[in-house]
């Protein structure tokens, strides 16, 4: 339904430019505002992109219903007063909030919001003192009390000037401040919201021979700027839509070409035209295809052609570090962008990292994930979120696998290592602390051996001695078992035990935090 209504927009300002007839100086800029910003207006809100520039641009079919009231505006008296103010909302708007709003749909910063605000309010009451004060125009519904507020329509149009040239200032210093593809599309937006705010205030400050081309080549230059932005720089991640859109309407217009040229040629009702048809169209959509590639990517690859080739990788490989390169080598070929990352684990402890590029710049970063399991995160210094979490869906399956991979590799390195050293610390143990004790025995033993017979004292007190060793060892040995297994672990389990062990450290006077 929301898809329906949005086209019928269009094709009702379609119809009422139509029904309005012939052009004219007043309604020349009206007509062209709504039959430049109605489409792509529709485009966006079927899409749901650029938030609230799609709205907005929509409200320029209100100058098809200028144009249609001005030609029967003589004959209906409401008709004569709508032709009288309702162009104002959609050219002022579009001169002033859409260029604070655009591309994104939302202020840049909450220090717009005052800025906004009076644009709207300006408009409101410019709209209202045009569609209700006396003027030179005969206006049906004039209230004669607002007269004095004539003088209010120049200051309101100044104040939107001001506005205007606010709000493109705003717009060059964003676009001034952004960096790869971002200010690719600004540019384009820029360039064209600069020639739209002149043009439309020329009229006002310029004489009509200067005035008028400026207002008619301005007309076109703001959504022509976004057109292009969205063609050339994926804006609103429209690359793969618009590209079958311009290979088979151009494959349309080729088709009935050929046809048209073949017609004339004697045969069986057109067969040999039909049959030139038939013959022309897979070599021409795949010529079509691949010169719309070149104009919207340029030297970057189709997002889904990407997405296939990552595929067909994915499927051909289960070593994890060549998974992670062949989504590292797509997003290369998609994004060209000058920086890349791809990380695998956590950011203390990373699996994998691959990094493409430099210097290390990170303008987007989008997560890694398989059914909600995070697997990492894949920055860029530039590219399409929308490209970029596509690509990552596409691998998400063998990133997982991968994950997995790793992290048994991992865990078995760590218990490799744990054993490793473990063993290090037995032999550490019985080197070092068993025995000596068992050497001291043994030395014990044969002196008190020796004094058995002279001295039967002093091998009674070495006997003592020896005792007191074994006491020793007992307990080296003791400390070695708990070493490698505490008996309370196996008996009593992981939290129990730990219990013990906080209530053994605090009875020894210990203060043991949990």
């Amino acid at each position: 339904m929301r898809v329906g209504l949005v086209w019928g927009v269009f094709g009702l300002a379609c119809v009422l430019t139509v029904a309005g007839g012939p052009l004219t100086a007043r309604t020349a800029q009206d007509v062209a505002i709504a039959l430049s910003f109605t489409p792509l207006g529709a485009y966006l809100v079927a899409r749901r992109a650029g938030g609230a520039v799609g709205p907005l641009c929509l409200m320029a079919a209100l100058g098809a219903v200028a144009h249609a009231a001005e030609r029967y505006g003589a004959h209906v008296a409401w008709l004569r007063w709508l032709a009288h103010w309702v162009w104002a909302p959609p050219l002022l708007t579009i001169a002033s909030v859409l260029l604070l709003l655009v591309p994104e749909g939302r202020l840049p910063s909450p220090r717009w919001r005052p800025v906004a605000a009076v644009a709207v309010v300006v408009i409101t009451a410019f709209t209202i003192l045009l569609a209700f004060v006396p003027g030179p125009v005969a206006n049906p519904y004039a209230v004669e009390a607002l007269r004095p507020l004539v003088w209010a329509l120049p200051i309101a149009l100044g104040v939107l000037a001001l506005i205007s040239i606010s709000c493109m200032a705003g717009l060059i210093m964003r676009t001034v401040r952004a960096t790869g593809q971002r200010r690719l599309q600004l540019l384009w937006i820029c360039s064209g919201g600069a020639a739209f705010a002149i043009g439309s205030f020329s009229e006002s400050v310029l004489p009509s021979v200067v005035a008028v081309p400026l207002t008619a080549v301005g007309t076109f230059a703001l959504p022509a700027g976004i057109a292009l932005a969205m063609l050339r720089h994926d804006l609103y991640e429209t690359g793969p839509l618009l590209r079958a859109f311009l290979t088979y309407g151009l494959l349309a217009l080729v088709l009935v070409g050929v046809f048209a040229l073949l017609a004339p040629i004697p045969g069986d009702e057109n067969a040999v035209a039909a049959a030139g048809v038939a013959l022309a169209a897979e070599p021409t959509r795949r010529f079509l295809g691949r010169t719309t590639g070149r104009i919207l990517y340029g030297g970057r690859a189709d997002p889904r052609e990407a997405a296939v080739r990552l595929a067909e990788r994915l499927a051909a490989t289960s070593v994890p570090d060549e998974i992670v390169a062949a989504l590292a080598d797509a997003v290369t070929d998609v994004t060209r962008t000058p920086y890349l990352r791809v990380r695998l684990g956590s950011e203390d402890a990373p699996l994998k990292v691959i990094e493409r590029g430099g210097p290390p710049r990170v303008a987007l970063t989008v997560p890694l994930s398989f059914q909600e399991e995070a697997l990492g995160s894949l920055d860029v210094a530039e590219g399409s979120a929308w490209t970029l979490r596509r690509l990552a869906l596409q691998a998400g399956a063998a990133l997982a696998a991968a994950h997995r991979q790793m992290a048994l590799q991992h865990s078995r390195r760590l218990l490799v290592t744990a054993r490793e050293e473990e063993r290090r610390r037995i032999s550490r143990d019985l080197h070092d602390g068993l025995g000596p004790v068992l050497a001291g025995i043994g030395f014990s033993v044969d002196a008190a051996g020796n004094a058995l017979r002279d001295d039967p004292d002093r091998a009674s007190s070495l006997l003592v001695h020896i005792r007191e060793q074994v006491g020793e060892a007992g307990t080296s040995v003791r400390h070695l078992v708990r070493g490698l297994r505490p008996p309370e672990l196996a008996q009593l389990g992981l939290g129990p035990a730990i219990e013990y062990a906080s209530a053994s450290l605090h009875a020894s006077g210990v203060a043991a935090a949990g």
